[in-house]
């Protein structure tokens, strides 16, 4: 330990012997190691931590039920629920939710939207959540014609100022009075990151009736007990799904791809983003991760090279010291030891660089979203960057700390050590790497905008973007003449705006997972394993012509629907999939036995995501059809944002009892729901420019090193009659030579990590190549003007002055 102590206190005086160099080290491995920091805390909170307040993360499980068609993650029903509950012993306790409800909540004279979630009793317990003040729900709520409770945190906040004295009070939910009996814990807003829970509510028995074991809506978690494992839980749960496929085979039977097997349940770690998006997360975090870690690697590289150039100018001192009795080990030790100290010094920087841009990454998704993600610098981040600045200084310091004892001793004492440039092969290589990393990063930064840039201007299916969109949520008590008689109003009171065109209510937006039902269609004879069930929207009169989605055939919807029979309007690749094109007049029978005409066909318009084919696709009438929550678009002839707060007042002035979300414009909401893409593209393209501006660092070191070193030589050549122009191209062609190094390696580099890493291109392939043309023409320049600077200060060098230099 002292001899480590001494080693710190020689380390920071060298260090501090060269500021200015050792200022540029530490900048270079903090930019590095601050972004890999960042990115990290993003991560990790959207991946690896649990939701705050629950006990015990690690053994608390999700269990599923296999949707029909849509792959093994679906909800389960309350029958099915209980059964599990008693039926498999691996479980200490088993919770259902259904958090899928909003409600009007009023706050004074406001009313405003309360996400809420309905839950059996032993929800808070099987989660270990403690009550930060009153008590929690327990099974006694969730009995029939139990009085209505609520436990909640942020409307105890807002509607109730945070007081104790709050416990007894009652807030208005849907026109329902409910008794408020506990806070929840504060950063508690539900386990999942898709929705921010507000109040939390007794999930109530449903009827019993013949089909409840197929109303899957819930989402089932479970405590693992002490000493059970998930493969045991799992070998109990497949038990279940077969029994219940044997008692009750009209809902528990069958698949779509194995239908005379037992409908699987499927248990596993429970995770803040389900198994079924999970993938997505870890791609999205793999590219993040990827970008950043060349970028440290390029830091590394960078410090690296100005270690090796500085170790030059130490020859003698060290061999100094070698000659008085220290070993190499000694001496690599100390060596490495100052790195370190670099490297931690750097991190640190890092970590306050880290903190300050913690809020930056979330901002590019949804606020409801954003809000759950907790970026703050946990252990977990500190401990990653205490590990980076561990890994950090052995590949920086490794590599000059060798090189270090190469040369002679008795060369190095009479001050000869330098006249070899031994180290410079290897400092040009890592220059050549530098270039090489900015080369690959630059690539994918471009092919990530150019993929953007075509999904937000793709033709997405409407030809109205100057829109105003405006969600509102009615209240559930009101009956299906209420319902009508606001939307309708509203819906003219906001075209008789000025500015505004034409305006529809919709259910469902493009790229926005719509509801889905089973359907047989006339005439048309389903191949065995054929999915029947199909997407399902719902439209009002005057939707399809306010974003402008063409009609091709028949008529879109008319108030006159409202009175008249069930009839549906559906997109050209369901025509074309059942009808061969020609579907109006055709009929169709859902799930619940309606039959239905179909009165119009229009054209496709995107689903999930932009580059997905587009499904099969129902639009059912709104005028037909109870929908509680629905978003109005208007087509402005105005930049829309100047009428959202009119919209906002306008609809909110009709009915006080409906909430009514802040208005957004349509091209806002594309952005956001391409939220992902814009992040990955936004990050790497920053991680480019920080290469670039490294590599040309670098670049700019090397070359002026080299000129430094060849002062003698070029004022031999001068004195023998070289002109300035040959001086110059010498010193240029060199840097260029070792950029276009890296260049080459960075190119095929960048083809081959093009091609393996899932980056979602959309309209651009992994070798376009332009983008590869543009991104060598840009280094090449970028390496000439580095180069030029230190190849200019060759040219002025002064002959006389040259040839006496030692």
């Amino acid at each position: 330990m002292p001899t480590l102590v001494a080693d710190i206190r020689y380390a920071v005086r060298a260090i501090l012997r060269t500021p200015g160099w050792s200022t540029m080290a530490v900048l270079t491995l903090a930019l590095g190691t601050g972004t890999n920091t960042a990115v990290f805390s993003f991560v990790d909170a959207l991946l690896f931590r649990p939701a705050p307040g629950v006990r015990a993360p690690g053994r608390l499980v999700t269990v599923f039920t296999s949707d029909f068609s849509s792959g093994p993650y679906g909800n389960t029903s309350y029958p099915d629920y209980l059964t599990i509950a008693a039926a498999v012993p691996a479980f200490d306790g088993v919770a259902a939710e259904d958090n899928s409800n909003v409600a009007p909540v009023r706050i004074g004279d406001a009313v405003e939207r309360a996400r809420v979630s309905q839950v059996s009793g032993g929800y808070f317990a099987v989660l270990g959540l403690t009550p930060a003040l009153g008590r929690a729900l327990d099974e006694e709520d969730a009995t029939a014609g139990a009085r209505p409770v609520v436990v909640s945190h942020t409307f105890w906040k807002r509607a109730l100022a945070g007081s104790p004295a709050a416990l007894g009070s009652t807030i208005r939910l849907n026109d329902a009075t409910f008794t408020v009996v506990g806070v929840a814990p504060a950063a508690f807003r539900g386990l999942g990151l898709a929705r921010a829970i507000d109040m939390w509510v007794p999930l109530a028995p449903p009827d019993n009736t013949p089909d409840a074991r197929g109303d899957r809506a819930l989402a089932v978690v479970a405590r693992l007990r002490s000493g059970a494992t998930l493969v045991e839980a799992q070998q109990q749960l497949a038990a279940v799904s077969a029994q219940l496929a044997r008692e009750y085979p009209g809902t528990n039977l069958g698949t779509l791809d194995r239908p005379r097997e037992p409908r699987p349940m499927t248990v596993t770690p429970a995770t803040r983003i389900g198994p079924a998006f999970r993938g997505q997360a870890l791609s999205l975090a793999a590219v993040l991760m990827g970008g950043v870690g060349l970028v440290l690697l390029l830091a590394c590289a960078n410090v690296a090279s100005l270690l090796l150039s500085r170790s030059t100018t130490r020859t003698r001192e060290l061999a100094i010291r070698r000659a008085l009795g220290a070993g190499s080990g000694r001496i690599v030790r100390q060596l490495l030891t100052e790195t370190a100290v670099l490297a931690f010094a750097a991190a640190g920087v890092g970590l306050l660089v880290a903190a300050w841009t913690t809020e930056i990454l979330p901002s590019f998704f949804p606020a409801e979203q954003a809000g759950l993600l907790e970026t703050t610098l946990s252990w977990h981040v500190l401990l990653y960057a205490i590990l980076l600045a561990s890994v950090a200084s052995l590949i920086v310091g490794a590599l000059p700390a060798t090189r270090s004892l190469e040369t002679p001793l008795s060369a190095a004492l009479r001050g000869h050590g330098d006249i070899t440039d031994r180290a410079g092969p290897m400092r040009n290589a890592l220059v050549s790497v530098q270039v090489g990393i900015a080369c690959v990063l630059l690539v994918g930064a471009s092919l990530l905008v150019q993929s953007v840039a075509h999904t937000i201007n793709a033709d997405l299916g409407f030809g109205a973007r100057e829109a105003l969109l405006a969600s509102v949520e009615l209240p559930a008590t009101w009956k299906k003449p209420a319902a009508d008689a606001y939307l309708e109003a509203a819906r003219e009171r906001a075209a008789a705006l000025p500015g505004v065109e034409a305006t529809g209510w919709v259910r469902t937006l493009a790229l926005a997972q719509t509801s889905r039902r089973g359907f047989t269609a006339e005439g048309y004879t389903h191949a065995p394993g054929e999915d029947r069930e199909l997407n399902v929207n719902y439209a009002s009169a005057g939707y399809f012509e306010t974003l402008r989605i063409p009609v091709r055939s028949g008529r879109s919807f008319t108030a006159a629907d409202a009175a008249g029979p069930k009839v549906i309007v559906v997109n050209e690749t369901l025509a074309r999939r059942f009808f061969g094109g020609n579907a109006v007049g055709k009929r169709m029978t859902d799930s619940s036995r309606t039959v239905l005409e179909i009165v119009g066909v229009v054209g496709d318009t995107k689903h999930l995501t932009v580059a997905e084919p587009v499904p099969p696709l129902v639009y059912y009438p709104v005028e037909q059809a109870p929908v509680q929550r629905l978003t109005l678009v208007a087509r402005t002839r105005v930049p829309p944002e100047q009428l959202a707060e009119t919209v906002r007042r306008e609809l909110r002035r009709l009915s006080g009892e409906v909430v009514v979300f802040a208005p957004r414009t349509l091209r806002a909401y594309v952005e956001g729901a391409l939220a992902t893409e814009r992040l990955t593209a936004s990050l790497v393209s920053v991680c480019g420019l920080l290469a670039l501006a490294l590599a040309v660092v670098g670049l700019y070191g090397a070359i002026a090193y080299i000129v430094t070193r060849r002062t003698r030589e070029i004022g031999v050549r001068m004195a023998l009659g070289a002109t300035p122009d040959r001086v110059l191209m010498l010193v240029v062609r060199q840097g260029l030579g070792i950029a276009g190094a890296g260049i080459a390696v960075g190119m095929i580099a960048a083809a081959l990590a093009a091609q393996s890493v899932p980056l979602g291109l959309y309209e651009v392939t992994p070798l376009d190549p332009r983008t590869y043309l543009v991104v060598m023409v840009v280094l090449a320049l970028t390496a000439g003007i580095a180069a030029l600077v230190p190849a200019l200060r060759a040219v002025r060098i002064d002959p006389a002055r040259a040839l006496t230099q030692d």
